[in-house]
């Protein structure tokens, strides 16, 4: 969504003398009244009539879009949308959020803004929604749009991390496999990030995300929430660039990958039972102390760095026909709808997540934002809640997503070590499962097949063997 002001309409504050008329309206049309003041409302006026206002509602912790008004004799001119446009474009933060009757076809109308539908909202939306739902009898849908949609990475961005990536990482082969060909059908090809410095592709994001970082945020420290390898990324650039960072981890986490975090130097908590704990403790940190917190998926700059990925397949393989890869937040698969879509458009771009965590994948099929539960073994895909960023992406350039159990990941694990001699974690091997799964789709295509992550612990290393027949 494009969030230019149309310039054939002028926007202007509200006045405390214009209330009155607004609160009419409001009431009038059985919209949001609660705790009006001027400053909240920007109007579109013919001389001294308003013909249009809209509104940004603050809460304690949040915002929202709300009560948007056209004059009778206006509507069908686009006003509504140009209002609405305009006030995404001044929003005070990234998500904007909007409740929207589900009655009279409003969800549809916001979905060609780019909003999505979601189930996941602030507490105080949700209450708002129940408050709406109970004294109007109506029922009504919570609605985001995140604006950090329109910093994703051009292709000139990718360029510029790789030329700045090229002095720190190495570049990671996209290998043939004659025996994946032979057992798949096609010609595949694995693409081995578990070569990299970190054992994991996430670290190209890292690397590049702290080689942006201005001064004043080097001063003051990046913090992030990982299960491992996001965080070891973080820890590495840092490491580069002498930057304080602080990981805050699950309880249960992966000890190979917390001994690699702190030889880096970094800060190691550990918070909550899972990701998502551990998520919303680091986020609270870094606005309790100034630090800047990097979002597994949602920091363009590190959604720079990783797409650097589809950039070297391509230049590797031209004439590639797909590219499978694992999804956990999708800051990679992101990449490769983003750069493999614009390169080759004829590509197909297929994700795969975790059965035991598929929030992505739901999300990405029903078109609304939702959360999971996380019962997976593979670290790298135990995330329990999408993102608008990357579900949005999904929606408009994925070709397909299917899910892949554990015991399906543990078979992969083992086939890369037979076929490849190639040791990659389950979440690392998430792709070449979903390959087997897709065999028959894949005859006679020549096929990059993502190897994410090789950071398997001997006791998982030792799970998966022992129980393969």
């Amino acid at each position: 969504m494009s969030i230019e002001a149309a310039s054939e309409v002028e926007f202007a504050p509200a006045s405390v003398e214009d209330l009155q008329f607004i609160r009419e309206q409001l009431e009038r049309e059985r919209l949001d009244s609660e705790r009006l003041e001027p400053g909240q409302f920007i109007t579109v006026r013919e001389g001294e009539r308003i013909i249009a206002f809209g509104r940004i509602k603050p809460y304690e912790k949040t915002f929202e879009l709300g009560s948007v008004w056209v004059a009778e004799d206006r509507r069908g001119r686009g006003l509504r949308e140009r209002i609405t446009r305009e006030l995404v474009r001044r929003f005070p933060q990234d998500e904007v959020y909007i409740t929207t009757d589900a009655a009279v076809g409003l969800p549809a109308y916001y979905e060609r803004l780019g909003f999505l539908r979601t189930r996941i909202l602030p507490e105080e939306l949700v209450a708002k929604i129940r408050r709406v739902c109970e004294t109007l009898n109506r029922d009504a849908v919570g609605m985001v749009y995140d604006r950090r949609i329109e910093r994703l990475p051009s292709i000139a961005e990718t360029y510029r991390a790789k030329h700045v990536l090229e002095n720190y990482l190495p570049r990671t082969p996209l290998r043939h496999n004659p025996t994946l060909s032979r057992e798949l059908r096609c010609e595949a090809y694995l693409k081995l990030e578990n070569l990299q410095p970190i054992g994991a592709f996430k670290v190209r994001g890292g690397v590049y995300l702290a080689s942006t970082l201005s001064d004043e945020e080097r001063a003051r420290g990046i913090i992030g929430a990982s299960t491992g390898n996001h965080g070891q990324s973080l820890a590495y650039g840092a490491n580069l660039f002498g930057i304080r960072c602080v990981i805050a981890m699950p309880i249960e986490a992966n000890p190979m990958k917390v001994e690699s975090m702190r030889a880096l130097g970094a800060e190691v908590g550990f918070h909550g039972d899972n990701f998502e704990e551990a998520r919303l403790w680091a986020e609270e940190a870094a606005w309790r102390e100034g630090m800047r917190y990097v979002h597994h998926v949602n920091a363009p700059e590190l959604v720079a760095g990783v797409s650097t990925i589809s950039l070297e397949i391509v230049e590797d393989l031209p004439d590639v026909d797909m590219i499978i890869t694992p999804i956990g937040g999708g800051s990679a698969a992101v990449g490769h709808c983003l750069v493999a879509k614009a390169l080759l458009p004829k590509v197909e771009v297929i994700g795969v997540q975790a059965d035991g965590a598929p929030a992505v994948y739901h999300s990405w099929r029903e078109h609304e934002l939702q959360a999971s539960e996380i019962e997976t073994t593979a670290e790298g895909l135990a995330t329990g809640q999408a993102y608008y960023t990357a579900v949005k992406t999904f929606i408009d350039r994925m070709d397909d997503m299917l899910l892949v159990s554990d015991e399906e990941m543990g078979q992969a694990v083992v086939l890369l070590l037979r076929a490849a001699h190639v040791v990659a974690e389950e979440s690392g091997a998430a792709a070449t499962a979903a390959a087997v799964k897709l065999r028959e789709r894949l005859a006679g295509k020549k096929v990059a097949i993502a190897v994410s992550g090789g950071n398997m612990t001997l006791d998982s290393l030792r799970r998966v063997l022992l129980d393969r027949p």
